[in-house]
């Protein structure tokens, strides 16, 4: 975190399953609508819905799982994965542009991941702390009110930058 003692933002995404996917059953992921609902006083932005989360701060990001009007089943985050991305360039340009500072899990960039119940809700909780540009593909595991598992893979961006 930085050095000021100040908590940083938290900001709000809502996750609306539109079309499961169970993992090993069905080929690629579940589809859903990924909105941000608080931007963590302006500290995360989305272009709009399903566009990718732009961060340009330290902040906790927050997602809730719900299930579309009218689905039968209820839907809860259970894990998460990350995978540092490089799009275009050459992973040897990046590192050496960054020097070979990479974080090809997200260990550094999201070193507190939580998962909490509230009542019929649960809720995950990252800390994203990443000081270094970066765009991140991150699976968000899923797990149907039936015990079935699915797959959603949105984007975090931070900082905004595009390689």
């Amino acid at each position: 975190m930085s050095a000021d003692c100040a908590r940083p933002a938290t900001a709000r995404i809502s996750v609306t399953l539109t079309d499961f996917h169970e993992i090993g059953r069905e080929r690629g992921c579940s589809r859903a609508d990924i909105e941000l609902t608080d931007t963590g006083n302006g500290k995360v932005s989305q272009a709009r819905v399903n566009d990718p989360i732009v961060v340009s701060a330290e902040v906790y990001l927050e997602f809730f799982v719900h299930a579309r009007k009218g689905d039968r089943y209820a839907y809860m985050p259970v894990g998460i994965g990350f995978r540092e991305e490089v799009a275009g360039i050459e992973r040897k340009q990046v590192a050496k542009n960054r020097g070979d500072h990479r974080d090809p899990l997200g260990r550094a960039a999201f070193p507190l991941r939580t998962i909490a119940a509230k009542g019929d809700t649960t809720q995950l909780t990252l800390f994203d702390a990443n000081p270094e540009p970066g765009v991140f593909e991150f699976s968000l595991v899923i797990q149907r009110s039936d015990g079935l598992l699915s797959v959603i893979d949105p984007q975090v961006r931070n900082r905004g930058v595009n390689f």
